[in-house]
């Protein structure tokens, strides 16, 4: 059971690669999965999670193109955060919200922006099951403050914020702010000054409280 559960986590960290190569600019849905770079449609065995990558040597069989390691470590960590769920570590609301915070972070490495879209097929649903606070509407408004003012935050901060804000204690929301900032300010430490995408040690931070009692 537990290779199962595994194995469902990481075909799920297999779409949201796919989520991630094409959303915005393309459709998720046709054409089937292929080789960027050749184009070449990929059979069944290509698309074993892990397994495939490993086997091919992160490569593509047809044109031997190197596949970034991104794939592949996607599909590891949704295949712990199932695991993870299913023995009662964490619970599914948070485990959803791990899974698309990695999206939400690689495509602010990768992009420097934040995709509403996703955001908002997970916000409205986990904003309708949850009683709101001052916090998340709060943070909601800082958010279309910094859509329309520099304030030295992008708003995509805010609103990743707010939607972890319907799903943590208030107490819990301010350690995590403490600890993605002091990670963001030793990774601005380390690269001179560069511009850094905050999401991702938000994320970082949001894992790590997820295990403080």
């Amino acid at each position: 059971m537990t290779i199962l559960i595994f194995t469902l986590g990481a075909s799920l960290g297999s779409f949201l690669g796919l989520v991630l190569d094409r959303f915005p600019q393309y459709s998720i849905i046709s054409p089937g999965s292929h080789c960027q770079t050749c184009q070449t449609p990929l059979a069944i065995w290509d698309l074993i999670p892990i397994v495939s990558q490993i086997a091919s040597k992160s490569r593509c069989r047809y044109c031997q193109v190197k596949l970034p390691l991104t794939y592949l470590l996607m599909e590891i960590f949704c295949g712990g955060l199932a695991l993870l769920v299913y023995s009662g570590l964490l619970s599914y609301r948070h485990g959803i919200l791990l899974a698309v915070s990695l999206v939400l972070s690689l495509y602010d490495l990768r992009e420097h922006s934040y995709p509403l879209t996703i955001w908002l097929l997970v916000f409205i649903p986990y904003f309708l099951m949850t009683p709101w606070s001052w916090t998340c509407l709060t943070l909601l408004l800082l958010g279309l403050l910094a859509e329309w003012k520099d304030i030295n935050m992008g708003s995509g901060d805010f609103f990743y914020l707010s939607l972890l804000s319907l799903n943590l204690s208030f107490e819990k929301l301010l350690w995590l702010i403490q600890i993605a900032s002091l990670l963001g300010m030793l990774a601005f430490a380390i690269k001179k000054g560069k511009e850094l995408p905050f999401v991702p040690y938000l994320s970082f931070a949001y894992f790590i409280v997820l295990f403080i009692p």
